[in-house]
């Protein structure tokens, strides 16, 4: 037997100079928006290493979109719950 699940998963990048330093993804459940992983990697060391500051905040500005998509999702299937 089959069996699906729906998800949404957002992908994100840091970039210095033209270069990948970090990557990140967010996989919201979309049965249960509350479930969400979110993961990072890093591309480039040795860029990373050189730019760990900007890496963080394009990781903390990453983690906030993901978070408004997910609080999105909540409250769209809190709406249909009530319809």
């Amino acid at each position: 037997m089959l069996t699906m699940k729906k998800s949404i998963t957002l992908t994100g990048n840091s970039t210095i100079e033209g270069v990948i330093a970090e990557g990140y993804q967010a996989v919201i459940d979309g049965e249960n928006p509350s479930e969400m992983n979110i993961s990072s990697w890093q591309q480039d060391k040795a860029v990373y290493k050189a730019s760990r500051t900007q890496c963080r905040a394009d990781k903390a500005d990453f983690e906030d979109a993901a978070y408004a998509v997910q609080d999105a999702m909540i409250a769209e299937k809190a709406a249909s719950e009530e319809a």
